[in-house]
C-alpha cells in the first residue's frame, strides 16, 4: 500500500473484497468461527481509512491498524461485521496541549458533519445533555458528541480521567465506539494520545445478544427480539430512577433508533 492511499473500506461482503484487495487474501482463520483480516502501518507513515457508510462515512487519519471480523459460522451474518482500529489522534507521536486539542476539535468536527448521533443501548439510563460534563467525569462517558468541550474542560478531563473520554454513536446501521485517550508525556511535556475505533453493524450487535440467534428461523428471531428489547427497556427504567436518585436529568425525548430493518 502507498503512504499517502486512501483505503475504502466496507461492511458486508464487499468488506471481503475490500481486505483481499489490499492484503492479498490473508486471513487469520479461527476455529471459534472467527476470522480476522488485518492491515497495519509503522510511524512515521501512519494509514488514512475510510469507512464507507453511505452519507454517513467516516475518514480516519493517523492509522496504525485496522482489523476486519467476518463470523464464518452464522448463516445470518455475512461478510465484514465489524473493524477495531487503532489510530493517534495527531500525525506527531508528541504534540503540545494546544495541538492535541485543535486535534481533537477536527474530529468532533468531522463526527458531527458527518451525521453520528448519540447512542444508548436500550438497557442504559438516557442521561440529559445537561449533565455531560458531570456524567464524564464520573463514568468518562461522553453522551453529547455535539458539545465540543473547551480547552479548559479538555485540559481537566485529561487531567483527571485517566481512562479517557469514550462515545457510543449511531448512524444507518453501524454502531461508532470511540475511546480517546492519553498514553503518554514525555520530559517536554509534550503529549500523545490514542484513539480506538470499535466499528461494528448493528445487525451483528443485536443478533449477537440473543441466544442461538443463528439457529432461528424469521419469526423465530422476531419473537426473541421483541422479548430481549421489553426486559431491556424495564432495565433501563430501573437505572434511570437510580440515576434521578444521584441528582442526573433524563432525557424523557430520546428515542431509540429502528433498527429493525437492518436486523430482521
Amino acid at each position: 500500500m502507498k503512504n499517502n492511499e486512501i483505503i475504502n473500506l466496507h461492511f458486508g461482503e464487499q468488506g471481503i473484497q475490500d481486505f483481499q484487495k489490499y492484503t492479498g487474501g490473508k486471513i487469520d482463520r479461527q476455529p471459534a468461527g472467527m476470522n480476522f483480516m488485518t492491515l497495519n502501518w509503522q510511524p512515521p507513515h501512519l494509514g488514512k481509512v475510510k469507512i464507507e457508510n453511505g452519507q454517513a462515512s467516516l475518514v480516519i487519519d493517523h492509522v496504525f491498524s485496522v482489523m476486519g471480523v467476518q463470523v464464518a459460522d452464522d448463516p445470518h451474518i455475512k461478510g465484514i461485521t465489524a473493524l477495531d482500529i487503532d489510530a493517534s489522534l495527531h500525525q506527531a507521536e508528541f504534540v503540545s496541549s494546544q495541538d492535541a486539542y485543535i486535534a481533537y476539535v477536527k474530529l468532533m468536527e468531522h463526527l458531527n458533519q458527518q451525521g453520528w448521533k448519540q447512542f444508548f443501548y436500550r438497557f442504559n439510563p438516557r442521561i440529559a445533555k445537561e449533565d455531560n460534563l458531570k456524567y464524564i467525569l464520573e463514568t468518562f462517558k461522553v453522551i453529547d458528541v455535539t458539545h465540543r468541550l473547551s480547552y479548559e474542560e479538555w485540559q481537566k478531563i485529561m487531567n483527571t480521567v485517566p481512562m479517557g473520554i469514550n462515545y457510543e454513536l449511531y448512524s444507518q446501521g453501524i454502531l461508532l465506539q470511540i475511546s480517546l485517550y492519553r498514553s503518554a508525556v514525555n520530559e517536554k511535556k509534550q503529549e500523545q494520545y490514542m484513539i480506538r475505533y470499535d466499528i461494528q453493524t448493528i445487525r451483528y450487535d443485536e443478533r449477537n445478544t440473543i441466544e442461538k440467534s443463528y439457529e432461528m428461523n424469521d419469526s423465530e428471531f422476531a419473537v426473541a427480539f421483541e422479548k430481549a428489547s421489553e426486559r431491556e427497556k424495564l432495565s433501563r427504567q430501573g437505572k434511570e430512577k437510580e440515576m434521578k436518585a444521584k441528582g442526573y436529568r433524563i432525557d424523557e425525548s430520546y428515542v431509540d433508533p429502528d433498527v429493525w430493518e437492518y436486523i430482521k
